[in-house]
């Protein structure tokens, strides 16, 4: 089957499935700040809500996190926002 998207290639996961996956490019990488006054479309919405309903599917390389990884992340973020704070710049969970 050939691939009409160049961005997108297919490979196989894990568990023998076929998946599509983006190509990984520097240099088209889009970073853009979030604010608490920015409202999601309705569309953006129906997104989330459609996405909600599908279980989570953890893969090798994805895994669920154990309780441990779960502190080593809050402890991780935690030293990340005190640092930001001493360098007067705002972080993202306030």
């Amino acid at each position: 089957m050939k691939n009409p998207n160049p961005n997108l290639e297919y490979r196989k996961n894990s568990k023998g499935r076929m998946v599509i996956v983006e190509k990984y490019d520097p240099n088209t990488m889009v970073s853009f700040t979030l604010t608490s006054d920015m409202k999601p479309t309705d569309s953006q919405l129906e997104m989330i809500h459609e996405a909600s309903k599908k279980p989570v599917v953890y893969e090798d390389d994805c895994p669920e996190l154990t309780p441990q990884m779960v502190e080593a992340f809050k402890k991780a973020a935690s030293q990340r926002n005190m640092r930001l704070k001493k360098q007067g710049r705002k972080f993202l969970n306030q």
